[in-house]
């Protein structure tokens, strides 16, 4: 993964100047809603972690970085900081992106390759196949965020603070609606079904006990659980492995206005 810098002459000419790179497969990045004033932005990847033996279980974790904001506008040197990380071999989430309330919201996959073989979707005591919510402006005393004091599971036992919402399955892409703030989140399926969700506080959307709307049944109780259904859904003879995108709301497409454009 690289971030790279080109002005307008150089895009013309199809160059461009790398900043910096990482050998960790990364999957989102964003930047802190003052980025213009403190120079940060945030990288959700995975990659080794390098405690366990070779080929063991792999981390995924979200780093902060700092572009200067004067010339020559150069990374930061040694300005990584590690602001959550967490253990998965697979549907790895780290998807990131900032809400309107200045939070910065993380997805976490259900940990495994296939069928949620752990089951952690319908588990509220870890943070896997979750949507975390943290406040990276006011850090507790040794980590590099607070947990939100209006997060919907605060106090409750035996549920980490930072989930937001829950039974997610592989979380591709996140955004805000900047114009309503409505929360979309893109859900790879796994046998059948395609899913697009908008994220709701404390809601449960259902993985592993169902796919999209329809019924999984990987999960003992499964029957007696509904989730939030998603907004759209499709089946693989249409498309497979969805990837999410924006509420559009630019002005050159008009017809486009409020649709929400995915791959």
């Amino acid at each position: 993964f690289r971030v790279c810098r080109a002005s307008a002459s150089q895009v013309a000419a199809g160059e461009f100047d790398v900043l910096f790179e990482v050998d960790d497969p990364a999957y989102s990045i964003c930047f802190h809603p003052k980025f213009a004033q403190n120079g940060f932005f945030y990288l959700g990847h995975n990659g080794p972690n390098k405690a366990l033996p070779k080929d063991a279980q792999k981390t995924c974790r979200v780093t902060r970085y700092t572009l200067q904001r004067e010339a020559p506008f150069l990374l930061v040197k040694d300005s990584a900081k590690v602001i959550l990380e967490w253990e998965t071999n697979g549907h790895n989430g780290a998807a990131v992106t900032f809400g309107l309330d200045g939070m910065l919201y993380v997805t976490t996959g259900d940990g495994t390759s296939d069928s949620d073989t752990n089951l952690t979707g319908q588990g509220l005591d870890h943070l896997l196949a979750k949507v975390l919510r943290l406040d990276v402006d006011h850090p507790d005393e040794g980590r590099e965020y607070s947990v939100p004091k209006d997060n919907p599971f605060v106090g409750q036992k035996n549920v980490p603070g930072e989930v937001y919402a829950y039974g997610i399955r592989n979380p591709w892409r996140v955004s805000f609606d900047s114009k309503t703030g409505s929360f979309w989140l893109a859900d790879v399926g796994q046998d059948l079904w395609e899913e697009i969700n908008i994220i709701k506080k404390g809601g449960n959307y259902g993985w592993s006990a169902r796919e999209g709307s329809f019924a999984f049944g990987n999960h003992e109780g499964s029957n007696d659980v509904t989730g939030i259904a998603p907004v759209w859904e499709y089946d693989h003879r249409i498309g497979k492995s969805i990837t999410g995108g924006h509420v559009y709301r630019g002005s050159k497409l008009p017809e486009l206005a409020g649709h929400y454009l995915y791959g």
